[in-house]
């Protein structure tokens, strides 16, 4: 298992340390620091389930909103200030992080949106004035489809970091709506008329526990070296085994017949 120096919490500006309640990031959150916190790289994370991958999102967060830390280390909330768009396959996903978020955030005014077809309540200022927007592929890919049909390329203007969970589900069926959303803010971004806007800074975050063509997606997600991390089950909190039961034979040579195939 290879080493990692941990790094400490109290590398965080003092504002941020509460974020977290324990006093050293793991192996993977330590190797995973400077690239997160200390840089503005686009970024793809392949490691095994309940390794910490969410602390990675949660430091790109931070890093997003350090530029809003006045010179004495407070935070100031302006209005203008970038977004990160939050997108997991499922609601139940959404909302878990929204809870959490809202919590950890919510003490320096950020707010938190969640964008489901759980919730319908929001409406074009309350998206606008939202901090952090947690949704689901097919939900922002519906919503961002119809403002560009409106013509409406500002509502791309203010997005700083978009945070891919389980970046795997591009090899599924439901994965043309994510592939749709990543192509349409690169597409965006290259437009003349953004050139001058924060969007052509987007930061592109995606993590998953499975990826087997990690190369290829960073690729496209424009991520550079520095930017590709992959960890192994030497990641893995609690180690698998493997074990293999044999069963006696069936008695009845046609038993199997039932079972459809």
């Amino acid at each position: 298992m290879e080493s990692y120096n941990l790094r400490s919490v109290l590398e965080l500006p003092p504002l941020f340390r509460p974020t977290f309640s324990f006093r050293y990031f793991n192996s993977l959150q330590s190797e995973c620091f400077p690239t997160c916190f200390l840089s503005d790289v686009n970024m793809v994370i392949s490691a095994p389930t309940g390794s910490g991958k969410t602390v990675l999102f949660e430091l790109c967060i931070l890093r997003l909103l350090s530029r809003s830390l006045a010179a004495d280390g407070r935070f100031v909330h302006v209005n203008g200030t970038l977004k990160t768009i939050y997108i997991a396959p499922s609601k139940a996903l959404v909302q878990e992080k929204l809870r959490d978020w809202s919590q950890k955030l919510g003490v320096w005014g950020i707010s938190c949106l969640e964008m489901t077809g759980d919730n319908e309540s929001y409406n074009i200022r309350s998206v606008q004035e939202a901090d952090i927007i947690l949704t689901t592929p097919e939900k922002f890919d519906a919503v961002t489809r119809f403002r560009i049909r409106d013509g409406g390329l500002s509502y791309f203007s203010d997005i700083g970091l978009l945070l891919i969970d389980e970046v795997h589900l591009l090899n599924d069926p439901r994965g043309a709506a994510l592939e749709a959303i990543v192509s349409r803010i690169k597409m965006l971004s290259c437009r003349p008329e953004m050139k001058s806007n924060p969007l052509a800074l987007v930061r592109f975050i995606a993590v998953s526990a499975t990826i087997p063509n990690l190369e290829d997606l960073a690729d496209w997600l424009m991520v550079p070296p520095q930017g590709i991390k992959r960890f192994g089950e030497e990641m893995r909190p609690v180690k698998l085994t493997t074990k293999v039961f044999g069963y006696a034979a069936a008695k009845n040579d046609f038993l199997f017949e039932k079972v459809p195939y």
